[in-house]
């Protein structure tokens, strides 16, 4: 499969998110179920975890009989703006900035129950609230603004516990990945704090013998999985390259623990370490980041390849939540999986050559975002004003042609050609007609 058809899908998948404007599943929202809510079972803690796994583990069908509301998921908008070191594929910084809390964190649509703590509906935790702070700085947001200094406050104020940054603010468990990502957060705002330090030093210290990290300290916590383990190596990697020292040992100890144990013999990922078994595609996505990452570029596109041909339905635009023994489980949820898919594959494309080498003699086109950008308009400056002048004439003319069919996903595409090449020609000082702008880029 090439890049062409990973940003055919990449953008389906995409549109089917903005037609469905971000509102979606989530494998954690069976408490909002009208039905268990109306039961009164809400008040029991066990009672709590059960349903949310019968919901989980169930069919399809099962959500529509419980009556559970699909929501708009804070971090879903902020993997699209880039968290994660991700592509920015659209600017949700007002929608953002509305949807924090007055504590000055973000936190999930729902109310949900894990085993270590239980948490209300949109309650601040430091795995929302950092995906967003990260999101925001990605989309261009200074960190003087009230919205980052009020979530940096939160973070410090309510999250930290001398050493570690907890999840919740009512709560001290101990989870390495979200403490890591508190602390990484409150550094991209608040850079050089003692806090951050310390934390991250307690993740290193955690470390274990075979460069695992447990997912965290309590005793159900003790597993090792493989999209946690990523989320560690990425932020690790992310402050050595911001100028913190001491984290290379770490670093290369995860990594190779990693690839050795979170894929199978085939270069498949895994969700837990040294394990087969369920496959969710939560962990595929972050292993095409890590791998690319951390300069495996080839293995992340056998990875994405694999997904294509394994995890995306067709028929319906969407990612399958992952694979199991009985088969795909046929879920579709909005940030566990569509919010991630599309994230991972980005960073996938972005790392990718250009299939064809540019030719000033075929119209010219960008999808949206396109990877290749900045390799066409160099070859773009590159061009004499002749050769320019043609280009624009061809590409105008194939635009008139998709317009007159009807063809409006190709006449975007055509239309961004034309207004870059009247871009650079305008820096030679060449100006082309602006007649050829059919529509907005």
């Amino acid at each position: 499969m090439d890049k062409d058809q990973l940003i055919n899908i990449r953008g389906r998948v995409l549109a089917r998110m903005k037609q469905d404007e971000y509102v979606g599943a989530d494998p954690f929202d069976g408490l909002e179920s009208r039905l268990f809510q109306a039961s009164g079972l809400g008040r029991f803690r066990l009672a709590r975890l059960i349903w949310l796994q019968m919901i989980k583990r169930g069919p399809r069908a099962l959500r529509s009989i419980a009556m559970i509301p699909p929501s708009v998921n804070p971090k879903t908008l902020a993997l699209l703006q880039g968290a994660g070191e991700g592509v920015v594929l659209g600017d949700f910084t007002a929608t953002l900035s509305a949807m924090q809390n007055s504590d000055g964190g973000w936190g999930y649509p729902f109310e949900w129950q894990a085993r270590a703590f239980h948490a209300k509906r949109g309650q601040s935790n430091a795995i929302v609230t950092s995906f967003v702070v990260d999101g925001l700085i990605r989309g261009g947001m200074p960190v003087e603004q009230d919205v980052l200094t009020g979530a940096a406050d939160f973070i410090e104020d309510h999250l930290w516990r001398d050493g570690y940054f907890a999840y919740l603010g009512h709560d001290d468990a101990e989870i390495h990945n979200a403490s890591l990502w508190g602390a990484f957060a409150l550094y991209r705002v608040r850079a050089g704090n003692d806090k951050t330090a310390k934390a991250v030093h307690r993740v290193l210290d955690a470390q274990q013998i075979d460069g695992s990290w447990a997912y965290g300290t309590r005793s159900h916590h003790r597993f090792v999985d493989g999209f946690h383990t990523g989320y560690i190596l990425d932020l690790l990697d992310r402050l050595r390259i911001s100028g913190m020292g001491g984290l290379e040992s770490a670093i290369k100890r995860g990594w190779v623990f990693y690839r050795s144990n979170c894929f199978d013999d085939e270069g498949i990922p895994r969700n837990f370490a040294g394990k087969d078994g369920y496959l969710d595609a939560h962990a595929v996505a972050q292993s095409m980041a890590s791998l690319c990452r951390f300069g495996d570029v080839a293995r992340a596109i056998k990875v994405a390849n694999w997904a294509a041909a394994h995890l995306f339905d067709a028929k319906r635009d969407v990612f399958y939540a992952g694979i199991g023994r009985f088969g795909v489980d046929q879920q579709n949820y909005m940030r566990w999986t569509q919010s991630w898919m599309v994230w991972a594959l980005s960073i996938v494309i972005e790392k990718t050559a250009m299939n064809e080498a540019f030719d000033p003699e075929k119209p010219l086109s960008f999808c949206h975002p396109d990877p290749d950008r900045a390799t066409k308009e160099d070859a773009l400056r590159g061009l004499s004003e002749d050769a320019l002048r043609n280009l624009y004439a061809i590409t105008r003319k194939q635009a008139s042609m998709m317009r007159a069919t009807g063809d409006m996903e190709a006449l975007y595409g055509l239309t961004r050609g034309m207004k870059t090449i009247q871009r650079i020609s305008g820096e030679r000082g060449i100006v082309l007609g602006a007649r050829g702008a059919f529509l907005a880029s």
